[in-house]
């Protein structure tokens, strides 16, 4: 894939995600026309597999994340949001 439809997919895939409102993780599945090079939003996953085999710790590691760092971050997010949710 072209380095620019991959920097399209990844601001697509951003935009949707924030457009939804989010949190922590999600996987947002996209489709390419490979001819067009349009990008197509199939769906959001709220809650997407996170077994080692799974497409989000593959996407993670495509990006240099392995997975118990992946684990890491999303606890984190997690025990971030929890924090200040008790401090209202």
């Amino acid at each position: 894939m072209p380095e620019a439809v991959g920097d399209r997919a990844q601001r697509l895939a951003l935009d949707v995600y924030r457009l939804l409102g989010l949190y922590g993780f999600a996987r947002i599945d996209l489709m390419l026309d490979s001819e067009s090079e349009n990008l197509y939003v199939l769906e959001a996953n709220a809650i997407p597999g996170l077994t080692e085999t799974s497409l989000l710790p593959q996407a993670a590691e495509a990006a240099g994340i392995g997975f118990d760092e992946l684990v890491e971050r999303i606890l984190e997010l997690a025990w971030a949001r929890g924090a200040g949710a008790a401090a209202l």
